[in-house]
């Protein structure tokens, strides 16, 4: 009887005393949404929960190991709780929203019997809060065979979005500006405007469709002659966090003309992102434009390959 009172003693302080015990073994799972410094945020119920991290379990995603390091603020049903690691007083009063950005750089050479040359530049620069976000790209594509110039591609844009009813939807306010040498496109602008839902917005997967209206101008570098057009702006995107932190990217954009029905561009992107260290990240780059009813002697297919080092700040 001594013996058999000992052991469950002893069960029941390891039991007690371990440092990383679930703390909802024996009850109910709360309901939880938990937000990160960034501004993302999953909802769930929380499954695990000790000094140092969190597990919620998402209907969508399955379970999801978070780092408190990464979180702002934990809100149980309808009571705030913030179970972040305590911080300085200097740390809680840094301003939210900080501007971040990434830039990349690629260069392929080669020689022989043909000499082949690619520079690609891309600048992203983005500035996000609770409820609203700014972005800035910028990219630029040179390429050139024989000592002959043969691609010359740059690409502006500028967005603000702001966020509402929870966050999942959303209007945007864009700017778009590019040029296209061998595609005949001496320069295109093309301001809209429309509104967007998040489908998934975790760290580890992110899925949003977006819908909007714009006007685009067109001045062509020869024979054909400056164009407007009211355009329809369906535009999908989705990233996929992958093994050692590693993600897949698709963004796709579609260009439909009203004013000339069958008429459209199309815009495809997909990219394969590995880190290599805290900042430098190995990106690979599937490009494809097609536009429907090109002018002059421009291919209706234009797509490149792009392999570049980005660095993050």
């Amino acid at each position: 009887m001594i013996f058999k009172s000992i052991i469950t003693f002893f069960i029941l302080s390891c039991a007690l005393l371990s440092p990383r015990a679930p703390l909802y073994a024996e009850e109910a799972q709360p309901e939880a949404q938990v937000y990160f410094n960034n501004g993302d945020r999953i909802s769930g119920k929380v499954v695990f929960e000790d000094g140092d991290s969190i597990k919620v379990e998402n209907e969508f995603v399955g379970a999801v190991s978070i780092n408190k390091e990464v979180v702002k603020e934990i809100v149980y049903g309808n009571q705030n709780k913030t179970s972040a690691p305590d911080k300085d007083k200097s740390e809680e009063k840094e301003k939210p929203g900080l501007w971040s950005g990434d830039a990349s750089a690629g260069y392929d050479k080669s020689g022989g019997n043909t000499n082949k040359a690619d520079l690609a530049l891309r600048l992203l620069l983005n500035r996000k809060t609770a409820d609203n976000e700014f972005t800035v790209k910028g990219e630029m594509f040179y390429s050139s065979a024989s000592d002959k110039m043969d691609a010359q591609k740059w690409y502006n844009m500028f967005r603000y979005a702001y966020s509402f009813h929870e966050r999942k939807w959303y209007n945007f306010y864009k700017v778009e500006n590019d040029h296209d040498r061998f595609a005949n496109i001496s320069w295109r602008l093309l301001p809209s405007l429309g509104t967007g839902y998040w489908f998934f917005n975790s760290p580890d997967f992110k899925l949003v469709l977006e819908f909007g209206l714009g006007w685009e101008h067109t001045e062509f570098r020869r024979e054909a002659r400056d164009r407007d057009e009211a355009v329809f702006l369906p535009r999908a995107m989705f990233e996929k966090a992958l093994f050692a932190k590693s993600r897949i990217t698709q963004e796709l954009s579609l260009y439909p003309y009203l004013t000339q029905p069958g008429e459209y561009r199309l815009h495809s992107e997909t990219a394969f992102t590995n880190p290599l260290s805290d900042r430098l990240s190995l990106r690979l780059s599937f490009t494809d434009d097609y536009y429907s009813d090109p002018t002059g002697d421009a291919k209706k297919n234009d797509y490149r390959f792009i392999s570049a080092l980005s660095y993050s700040f």
